[in-house]
């Protein structure tokens, strides 16, 4: 015992910056790993080594999260769509439509997880970027790869719902109003809710959003592993039954500002100015409360959990080591 307790006070401070250091060893190393992930996969399929396929396996995350954040988008735009233009009883309205926003995120992490990790969200990619490994120089072709997605994925939705739209308007487009359906694609908030304190319901409901999907996908807490996709979809269904009330939860840039300029094509500019120039607030808002989701997450309980870890595994080896003695 008196080895133990002399060794343990300098060393357990040395393998506790040892942990922190192998944490951060991991991150710089996981394009390595993500490459060979690649080659293991190319060499899986039988693909011959030429210039094609490498550049499809080079593209492949940034088509994933194209298809799957319009696959996304799709089905929780037709969600608004149908909670806007086909249902009289609003409260099972508002449940079908979150519902159908949990499943098209669910359908989206299920296309696109086991490529590009499924971001499907700026938010998402810039928390993963600062605090996950995923290389920043990514990040650019995730948010646009994410943002064209959204964008053709709204544009499929209005293609399903132009005819139910024109007897509800009169073939009259309206933004706002008892007939209005831009906000089917581009979020606004309540008439009575400010710009600021939207803001701060988007930062809110994205920094849970965030939060809940560091914690659904550590390895060292409780991994959903296999049946992340699903419940990645019921968090956001979640959110959106209690949170999502003033401003629609957007939660996500690419989600909002993809739609919201493909709604221009037929509602005009005005929805870029329309409540106040609302554009910037479910754009600003989830990127600011993402941050701080995955910043909680990983100061107080990854990177405090680690240092326990660790401590606890030096005092089994020292334990161990005087056994042996």
């Amino acid at each position: 015992m008196s080895m133990s307790a002399s060794a343990t006070p300098g060393r357990l401070g040395s393998e506790a910056k040892t942990g922190r250091t192998s944490m951060y060893t991991r991150k710089s190393s996981a394009t390595t790993e993500r490459a060979g992930e690649e080659i293991e996969f190319a060499n899986q399929r039988g693909l011959e080594d030429t210039y094609l396929n490498r550049m499809r396996i080079f593209v492949a995350p940034y088509f994933a999260e194209f298809f799957g954040t319009a696959v996304f988008v799709l089905l929780g735009c037709g969600a608004n769509l149908t909670y806007t233009v086909l249902t009289t009883n609003a409260e099972s309205a508002w449940l079908a439509n979150a519902f159908g926003w949990g499943f098209g995120l669910m359908l989206g992490v299920f296309v696109a997880g086991g490529v590009s990790g499924a971001m499907l969200n700026p938010a998402v990619a810039v928390s993963f970027a600062a605090f996950r490994g995923l290389p920043w120089i990514q990040v650019p072709f995730y948010i646009l790869a994410e943002f064209i997605g959204a964008f053709i994925g709204a544009i499929l939705a209005y293609a399903c719902f132009a005819h139910s739209l024109d007897p509800f308007d009169d073939y009259h487009r309206q933004i706002g109003g008892p007939f209005g359906s831009a906000g089917a694609f581009g979020n606004f908030a309540r008439p009575f809710i400010g710009n600021g304190a939207a803001f701060l319901s988007e930062a809110i409901g994205t920094g849970v959003l965030v939060l809940g999907v560091f914690a659904i996908t550590d390895t060292n807490n409780f991994p959903a592993r296999s049946s992340t996709p699903i419940a990645i979809g019921f968090l956001l269904t979640g959110l959106a039954i209690s949170l999502g009330y003033p401003t629609g939860y957007s939660y996500n840039p690419a989600r909002d500002l993809g739609p919201r300029c493909a709604a221009a094509i037929w509602y005009g500019a005005d929805v870029f100015t329309y409540h106040g120039s609302y554009t910037w607030v479910p754009v600003a808002g989830p990127f600011a409360g993402g941050i701080v989701g995955a910043a909680a997450y990983e100061l107080f309980i990854v990177s405090k959990r680690a240092v326990v870890d660790d401590s606890r595994s030096y005092s089994e080896s020292v334990h161990s080591s005087v056994s042996l003695e």
